[in-house]
Order: C-alpha cells, then sequence, then structure tokens
C-alpha cells in the first residue's frame, strides 16, 4: 500500500513541477488575444507534427477556454520546434517549455512557461485521463492550469480496486472542498482565528467548531451526488488504460484521434534521470485543421 502511495505522489509531482518555478508569477486571468476570431460552439482539431511522425487532436468545444488558448498558441507558431521535455512511460508525455526551442543537453528544461493561466475546466464525468487524452499541466491543481504545458496520457490499465480508490479519493477532495468552504465563512472562521491566539487553551472548542463544520459538510455532500466512472469509462481504463489518478486535478480538454502508435513510439523513448529524452523529440508544429472524414 505504502509503494503505492508513493507512486501515486511521485506522479502527480511530475506534472506540478513543469510549473512550479516559473520566473513570473502567473497574471490573474487567461489573455484574451485572439480568442474572438476562433470557432465559439465546435470541435477542432489540429495536426502536431514531431520528428516521430504526425498526431491529430481533437479539441473540445465544452473546454473553450483551454481550446481557445491552445489554437491561438498554435497560430502563434508557439510550440513550433519545442521538445518534448519529460516522457514517464505508462503515464504522459509533456512539452510547452519555450526555452526547449534549439535547447542542447545542458539547458534545463521544464522551469519556463508563458506568464499567464487558464481558469480550470475540469469535467471528469465527460473529460477523463484515458490513454490519449489532452490535458494542460497545472500550476495550481484544481483551480488553474498552465499557460503552456500541456501533456498527452500514455498511462496503464486498472484494476477495478484501481478504480475504486480512484473515485473514492475524488470524492473525498469534493468533500474537503465543501469543508474548507465552510470553514472560512462566519461565525466559524471568526471564532477559529480567536482561537488560534491559543490553541492549547482552546483546543476543545476547536474540535467542537470543526465537529460543527463536519456536520454542515456532510447535510451539503448528502444533497451532491457521489462521482462514480461510467460503464464505458472504466471499460477503457480497464482495456486501454489511462491514469484515473489525475481525474479532477486536471483539465481534459482533447485527445488524439490519430497517431496514437507515434505517441506509444515517443513513450518508449530512452530517457535520463530526470525523465527528459535523450535524444530530442522535436514537435515541428502544430496547425489547424478541417474535421477529419469518417
Amino acid at each position: 500500500m505504502k509503494k503505492q502511495l508513493l507512486l501515486i505522489v511521485t506522479l502527480w509531482s511530475i506534472l506540478l513541477t513543469a510549473c512550479q518555478n516559473t520566473p513570473k508569477e502567473p497574471k490573474s486571468t487567461i489573455e484574451p488575444e485572439d480568442t474572438d476570431t476562433i470557432i465559439v460552439d465546435a470541435d477542432q482539431y489540429l495536426l502536431m507534427e514531431t520528428s516521430e511522425g504526425n498526431v491529430t487532436f481533437k479539441l473540445y468545444r465544452e473546454t473553450p477556454l483551454h481550446r481557445h488558448n491552445f489554437v491561438k498558441l498554435a497560430r502563434k507558431g508557439y510550440y513550433d520546434n519545442q521538445q518534448f521535455f519529460r516522457i514517464q512511460n505508462n503515464f504522459t508525455i509533456q512539452a510547452g517549455d519555450p526555452k526547449s526551442k534549439g535547447a542542447t543537453r545542458e539547458t534545463p528544461l521544464g522551469e519556463n512557461d508563458l506568464d499567464y493561466f487558464i481558469p480550470e475546466e475540469i469535467q471528469p464525468e465527460k473529460f477523463y485521463h484515458k490513454r490519449g487524452a489532452l490535458a494542460m499541466a497545472s500550476y495550481y491543481k484544481m483551480e488553474k492550469s498552465s499557460g503552456g504545458h500541456f501533456y498527452v496520457v500514455t498511462g496503464m490499465k486498472y484494476t477495478d480496486k484501481k478504480l475504486f480508490n480512484a473515485e473514492d479519493a475524488y470524492n473525498k477532495r469534493l468533500r474537503k472542498e465543501v469543508f474548507d468552504s465552510i470553514t472560512q465563512t462566519a461565525p466559524y472562521a471568526q471564532k477559529l482565528k480567536e482561537y488560534a491566539k491559543d490553541t492549547k487553551r482552546y483546543m476543545p472548542q476547536i474540535r467542537e467548531i470543526k465537529s460543527q463544520i463536519s456536520a454542515a459538510t456532510d447535510k451539503v455532500m448528502a444533497t451532491r451526488k457521489q462521482f462514480h466512472y461510467t460503464k464505458q469509462q472504466s471499460e477503457q481504463y480497464k482495456t486501454i488504460g489511462g491514469a484515473a489518478d489525475l481525474d479532477g486535478y486536471y483539465t481534459v480538454f482533447g485527445e488524439v484521434i490519430e497517431g496514437m502508435d507515434v505517441i506509444t513510439k515517443i513513450e518508449k523513448r530512452a530517457v535520463d534521470s530526470k525523465l527528459r529524452p535523450i535524444e530530442a523529440v522535436i514537435i515541428k508544429r502544430i496547425r489547424e485543421i478541417d474535421a477529419p472524414q469518417d
């Protein structure tokens, strides 16, 4: 059990460290530039040309902020000639560091990004971390996404028990959000602030308040439907695989519809101790294309 927990923590940290040491604090809102020229209510398709072959993405209309941002960056050539700077076998491949263009082996990668973030559009009921999912890394998981760092899920196959654990963890996170929200309301916040001056003396009162908050949280959660994977989601996680432990943390805004063999080829590349490919894997460019014909 300890080994499994350590693995999950390690995998989360891989996505987080991509954005933690950014030189500038992100702006409070996404850049509005160019979004009015992007189709509002439609899926969109992008072709990513790499040194290993081509990959076609479908971007979801239901995640417009992330979709608009990704299309805008593709139009500007932001990703052209970038390298995949982190490859985790059976997990994800990640890119988006602007300093990876023409970088040598001595150039540190993974700590550079754009100076803004994107408000989260997390919808695990619809868009989840199945194999081939396209998502954004995050400065602050569950809250907002990186401006430029993205990843594609390769993942692993899940058992029923592992899926149950992923569901349970997600529902506990939802409950904690409610608990924290109630804690910040009056009079709870005021009393806790007062008692914090001498926690040893007021420990019985603090425990009573937290008990009241917990009871209030239970009432709220009783009105909400617990999260459960659908039959289709469960089957995909068990047959094609993915990274269910990331659901609820990061925004999935698209998926690979052609070229998963290329993603697999990239995933299998040899990496160093920092999970950076020994031989560079280049994104030649990402461009918009028409919807593939059935």
